[in-house]
């Protein structure tokens, strides 16, 4: 909803309840639709390692399309063009759902082409529908409770995802078949289609509109030529590679590695969700004062700390020991995300807040994507050549690999500079 003047106190306090309200169903959407959900059905269709590898990298792969959401923007608005794009998104939703009827009537090479291309649009969609929304809450939020509605919204999504997440894995422990996941989906796409209702009526000024309408290639310019916009595209890059090769992976390693059914990996997913919120609580507590580079790097650290866990998880550990690698990754996932918000709206210009989140989301999700499409792929073929098995040992050699690069990309992200909150 643009409004031609400045907006009022209510229209603020009405925009971030919505701003609220989208997070607490997209929560339960997302659980529905999510890289869990997907991973599962991947798993389902006897797909490859490597295709799992390729749909974890295609939460930042899709980024590629996040130049329609500038180009939306610039005509209907950054509320409406989120909204568009969030509708568009749950439609791509039901083509990865239609890989289950493919698979079971048709063949596997569909299936594996319906999921992967839904997959591809399912996280374009949302890439162009995120492009404006870290200006859009800079609108939205006085600057002193930017960290505190941030981190609000994570935790309500978090929450709402959780209670989601808890549905979903009764349904599975009593209907545990391909046909129960499609449903899943089926109902996720629904509620993301309401989720989407919300983010309409959210109040923005037209100064969102009439920066999207510049020349985009200036834009950029002027945006790469800020420091700090330059740091973050290498930490953000780096971050996201990580990220790709260790937490999708992590799902594939209780599945087939300790042969977890369907019900124990949501149970996984249940907890690492679980620390996402209690994770998000605290910093909406101590963002301010820890300060948004030290957020940023206190999640990174999480990663090799992940490794590390399955590295010393034996072949027959107990399934609730199994539980220590998704409390890290719980840590780290969260911190990262709201370390990345609070890093971007304390070190960038207000003026160049739509091209530089552009720029880095365009430049980090594509590159990092592309990068862990392959890198992936390559080093669940290593660990197959390295392991005597195809089990544990497998993503036990994967993972020593993946801490290694963990570790020597740290430097990048220890490389940011000290903020001072811009205006």
């Amino acid at each position: 909803m643009i409004c031609q003047n400045p907006l009022t106190p209510e229209q603020i306090k009405l925009s971030q309840r919505n701003y609220l309200a989208f997070g607490a169903v997209n929560g339960a959407s997302y659980m529905c639709l999510g890289e869990t959900v997907i991973i599962l059905f991947a798993v389902r269709l006897e797909s490859p390692n490597t295709l799992v590898a390729i749909l974890g990298s295609m939460l930042y792969f899709g980024f590629l399309l996040l130049p329609l959401g500038k180009w939306m923007t610039s005509r209907v608005g950054a509320a409406q063009s989120q909204a568009d794009f969030w509708f568009m998104r749950n439609i791509a939703a039901m083509v990865v759902a239609l890989s289950a009827p493919a698979y079971l009537y048709w063949n596997k090479l569909s299936a594996m082409i319906l999921l992967v291309t839904g997959a591809f649009f399912f996280y374009g969609f949302r890439a162009a529908g995120v492009v404006m929304s870290q200006p859009l809450l800079g609108e939205i939020c006085e600057p002193e409770r930017r960290g505190r509605i941030i981190s609000l919204h994570n935790t309500l999504f978090h929450i709402s995802g959780l209670a989601s997440l808890v549905a979903l894995t009764l349904v599975l422990k009593y209907f545990s078949s391909i046909w129960a996941l499609f449903g899943v989906i089926v109902v996720g796409a629904v509620m993301g289609t309401v989720a989407a209702g919300l983010v309409r009526n959210i109040c923005e000024t037209g100064l969102i509109k009439d920066s999207a309408k510049l020349p985009i290639a200036p834009m950029l310019l002027k945006a790469f030529s800020d420091k700090p916009v330059r740091r973050q595209l290498l930490a953000g890059a780096v971050c996201n590679l990580m990220q790709i090769l260790v937490l999708p992976i992590s799902v594939l390693t209780v599945k087939k590695g300790y042969h977890f059914s369907d019900t124990q990996a949501l149970f996984c997913t249940l907890l690492q969700f679980t620390v996402m919120i209690g994770g998000s609580f605290l910093q909406s507590r101590l963002a301010d004062w820890m300060g948004a580079r030290n957020v940023f790097i206190s999640g990174y650290a999480g990663l090799p700390l992940i490794c590390i866990s399955w590295l010393l998880l034996p072949s027959d550990a107990h399934p609730l020991l199994l539980g220590i690698p998704f409390i890290f990754c719980g840590l780290a996932s969260i911190t990262i995300t709201n370390g990345t918000a609070f890093y971007f709206l304390a070190t960038v210009k207000k003026e160049l807040q739509v091209a530089a989140s552009m720029l880095i989301s365009v430049a980090t999700g594509v590159l990092s994507g592309l990068a862990g499409m392959l890198s992936g792929s390559l080093l669940l073929k290593t660990a197959e050549k390295l392991s005597v098995n195809f089990g544990v040992d497998l993503f036990r050699s994967y993972f020593a690999m993946v801490l290694f690069l963990t570790l020597a990309g740290f430097f990048c992200i220890w490389m940011l500079p000290r903020t001072s909150r811009v205006k």
